[in-house]
């Protein structure tokens, strides 16, 4: 009898112990239909990952999933502004997962940014900083991990980083379902991840040919103004650090207009 509990309580503990170290609950959203041309209105965000303070949203249309995220707390952006974001994408029951960084945060421009301080939103550095993300996207697929241009847009996907006046973080995804091999009558449901890059995957700090953001070369280290935001390296275990691990369930909406018709 005694050995009976003992092994109950060991399993008890193990079980407990095992929900303490697993990742992030798993939220279901309910993505809404992209009327045409209007997505840029209705992509705004109307939830918010509590321990990032990080607010998202999710719309898509036959063709392409849009994903906005955006933050005011300045910690959140040290995160993304240091690490990049890192999406994963898995359509459907099958298993199949395609990933994209963005942005691309290079070791060279993580070392630059430990070295200044910066003046949010009006640093001519960050300026130009972002400027260079919103010019290079790492993707992964079926055929490996590579780097994509934004700028011709060959590919179809989209990425962009603005801080605006308010001192509010925004980043806007468009992904083609092409790219992801599947349609949302075919896949009804996506699994998105956004985590904060070197938290797994490709790991912390890219090192490609060319570095797409500051640079070893840079553009100075000196220090911009009181009142900004330091940028460090910080620590994973520090609340105050707002890594992101958001994992969703979107269940991809329909053209009930267009269904209705039939």
């Amino acid at each position: 009898m005694n050995h009976t509990f003992k092994s109950a309580a060991a399993f008890l503990f193990a079980t407990i112990t095992m929900m303490g170290c697993s990742s992030s609950k798993t939220v279901v959203y309910d993505s809404k239909w992209n009327a045409p041309f209007t997505y840029v209105n209705e992509a705004n965000p109307d939830q918010m990952d509590q321990q990032s303070r990080l607010r998202y949203g999710l719309i898509n249309d036959d063709q392409y999933m849009f994903i906005t995220l955006k933050t005011r707390d300045p910690n959140s952006i040290k995160q993304i502004l240091t690490n990049g974001l890192r999406l994963t994408f898995s359509p459907g029951n099958v298993r199949e997962d395609y990933a994209l960084v963005f942005p691309v945060v290079t070791r060279d421009d993580k070392r630059a940014l430990q070295k200044i301080q910066l003046d949010l939103p009006n640093s001519l550095t960050l300026n130009r900083m972002l400027e260079a993300f919103n010019k290079e996207a790492l993707w992964k697929d079926r055929q490996g991990e590579r780097f994509i241009n934004l700028v011709d847009n060959q590919t179809g996907i989209r990425c962009q980083i603005t801080l605006d006046e308010n001192q509010e973080l925004t980043q806007q995804f468009s992904i083609p379902f092409e790219r992801l091999g599947t349609t949302p009558q075919q896949a009804g449901v996506v699994d998105v991840a956004i985590k904060t890059e070197g938290t797994g995957g490709f790991g912390s700090g890219i090192s490609p040919n060319i570095s797409v953001g500051m640079g070893s070369g840079g553009f100075g280290y000196g220090g911009f103004g009181g009142g900004g935001v330091s940028i460090g390296t910080g620590g994973r275990n520090n609340p105050n650090d707002r890594t992101v691990n958001l994992r969703l369930q979107v269940r991809l909406a329909r053209d009930s207009f267009r269904e209705d018709l039939r």
